[in-house]
């Protein structure tokens, strides 16, 4: 008979863990340290290695499975946190416990409490690296004991009834090793003697297949917490932690290319979303991410402006871009146009394909389309086709972002999106100054509070890129030299502008009702939404680095967002955008427009001789 030795745990932990773990720590405790019940799972017929194997995956934060070990997780927020754990006093916490369930017999109703584990884990959720160390506590108690195998049995059994000197012990043994029990005996053996105390012996069947082991000890009397031992060890045989890295386990499944692939874009599901999902734990708790991820964004142009803008919808989580674009990447284009390169403009391939395949590449998640279509602009010939075209898409999205390069361009996006009730953002520049413009969203009711800072104008009262306009828009390509047909703006521009547009619509849609949100005359109230201000436009100039928010009323009379406008749009359709197409001029016919032109040049002010002279 030879000193008992126990073969101990070794902590085999799933990618679907890490996975799990990951998402539970984004989005649900954030900071929060406190330790979560998770559980174990073991086999009893493991025949492989050398040490009692527990397994953990994303099952391991489901309730608690019959059969299961129980334990618990200290998932710590630093890494010098996870170093300065005090492991000692965290051994003894987990052993005390183990000990009260034996003297108070508790034991005999939960076996499952002999066998407890506590996992202290660090994760670097921005590298995928886990730090991790499992302790499973186990008391030295009763001392010396020797341990015999009497036979091997070919299948498990019970026996009932039997005097206390030939009882028979069954315990779930998840130990490999044929002549050698797993460390779930250690703690059975302390209870057994505790709660027996005149025994010297005791028999266990080993549940795995399994043997009739003998437990010798010599007289155990115990009335305070024995010594403990637990801290698992690496394969090196340390008390030292572990370490992994998600990346590179995934690397390592043999023949599996496709689900590694398809893991590797789950990872960057989850990183993409790790910036968002931080502002959560402490700057904006209360933010929505859901606006941004469900969103559909439909922009036109695909070229410098729609390049930057949708960047920064993606950095935002939207995942489903349309681009609308008819024009061809020349080699003058990639280097302005963050979304194309030499092989694009090589190829003469076409803004919009190319911009969403490029998104695809970027974030293989995307949901990225590009359509090669020309949108149909007063004084230039149309296709009721691309009217068509137009329309289902503008229908189909949520937002539209107008960056085009003419003027006359942005008209029909302008019309359907008053029509259809969605939110719309035209970005503009010029050589060293840009716009931002938010056009004002038709609602069936509006709840505008009282501002302290000043009056507010409802969003369905904004005006909208054609409210300052007195004329028609018309073709605004004739009789132009090479850079005045170009957008010749300073190399930064445009970035500036992108970012400005989608932070605008970013901080709308934190207000309660996005479509509600109104925008304030004067000074902007940076608490408008959760994430600040929520202005009507936005006027940059780089010449003197400043910018400016003004508010202005939407015009009665406007050529695209006009109420005369909508109706006969609604009424005639298409042929009513013909004979815009063909004669802008009628534009200012049916909005009045002519009238007020007249109106002007019917203004007479006489000047008194002082003031005459004056003036001089």
């Amino acid at each position: 008979m030879s000193h008992t030795s126990f073969v101990p745990f070794c902590t085999f932990i799933d990618t679907t863990f890490w996975a799990e773990l990951n998402r539970r720590k984004l989005h649900e405790w954030r900071l929060d340290e406190t330790p979560r019940e998770i559980s174990g799972q073991f086999s009893l017929f493991d025949t492989t290695g050398y040490e009692c194997r527990l397994s953990l995956s994303h099952d391991s934060f489901e309730r608690h499975s019959p059969g299961a070990y129980h334990g618990r997780l200290i998932l710590l927020n630093t890494l010098e946190n996870f170093k300065g754990v005090d492991r000692k006093a965290l051994l003894f916490e987990e052993a005390c416990k183990v000990w009260e369930n034996i003297e108070s017999g508790e034991w005999l109703l939960y076996p499952e409490r002999l066998v407890p584990f506590v996992l202290t884990v660090y994760a670097d959720l921005k590298k995928f690296h886990y730090y991790y160390w499992n302790c499973f506590p186990a008391l030295c108690f009763p001392e010396n004991v020797k341990e015999k195998v009497r036979s091997s049995m070919g299948a498990p059994h019970q026996r009932y009834n039997h005097p206390p000197r030939k009882l028979l012990i069954v315990f779930a043994d998840p130990s490999p090793v044929v002549d050698c029990a797993g460390w779930p005996l250690r703690n059975l053996v302390a209870a057994v003697a505790y709660m027996k105390r005149s025994w010297r012996w005791c028999s266990f069947i080993s549940l795995r297949g399994g043997n009739i082991m003998k437990d010798v000890w010599p007289t155990a009397n115990c009335y305070q917490l024995p010594t403990s031992v637990g801290w698992e060890r690496n394969i090196q045989g340390k008390m030292v932690p572990q370490f992994a890295d998600m990346r590179k386990i995934l690397m390592m499944v043999p023949n599996a290319r496709f689900h590694v692939l398809f893991l590797f874009f789950r990872l960057m599901e989850q990183s993409v979303g790790l910036n968002l999902s931080l502002m959560k734990w402490r700057l904006v708790p209360e933010m929505k991410l859901e606006r941004y991820t469900t969103l559909k964004v439909l922009i036109f142009g695909a070229g410098t402006l729609g390049s930057n803008i949708a960047r920064c919808l993606m950095a935002w989580g939207v995942k489903k871009i349309t681009f609308v674009d008819n024009s061809f990447v020349s080699y003058s284009n990639p280097v302005r146009q963050t979304l194309s390169e030499f092989e694009d403009a090589r190829e003469a391939r076409g803004k919009a394909e190319t911009a969403a395949r490029a998104l695809q590449r970027i974030y293989p998640s995307i949901e990225a389309e590009g359509i090669f279509l020309r949108v149909p602009m007063p004084g230039h010939t149309i296709d009721e086709s691309d009217l068509e075209a137009i329309e289902k898409l503008v229908i189909t999205h949520d937002v539209v972002f107008l960056a085009l390069d003419s003027r006359e361009a942005r008209w029909l996006p302008t019309v359907l999106a008053t029509k259809h009730g969605k939110m719309a953002f035209s970005v503009a520049l010029g050589f060293d100054n840009y716009v931002v413009i938010r056009h004002g969203v038709k609602t069936a009711l509006e709840k505008v509070m009282p501002s302290p800072s000043g009056a507010l104008i409802p969003y369905s009262e904004l005006a909208c890129y054609f409210c300052s306009d007195v004329t028609a828009p018309g073709n605004s390509a004739v009789d132009r030299t090479l850079d005045q047909q170009c957008t010749v703006s300073r190399a930064g521009l445009s970035m500036i502008a992108s970012g400005v547009a989608v932070e605008l619509l970013a901080s709308i849609l934190q207000y309660p009702d996005p479509l509600l949100a109104p925008a304030n005359i004067g000074e902007p109230d940076d608490s408008s939404s959760l994430l600040g201000a929520t202005p009507h436009q936005v006027r940059g100039y780089l010449s003197r680095f400043s910018q400016m928010t003004p508010c202005v009323r939407r015009f009665e009379k406007c050529v695209a967002c006009g109420n005369t406008v909508s109706e006969e749009y609604s009424s005639r359709g298409a042929v009513f955008v013909k004979e815009v197409m063909n004669c802008p001029s009628y534009l200012e016919k049916l909005t009045g427009l002519d009238r007020l032109q007249d109106s002007i040049n019917d203004v007479h002010i006489e000047f008194s001789d002082n003031d005459s002279v004056m003036s001089l």
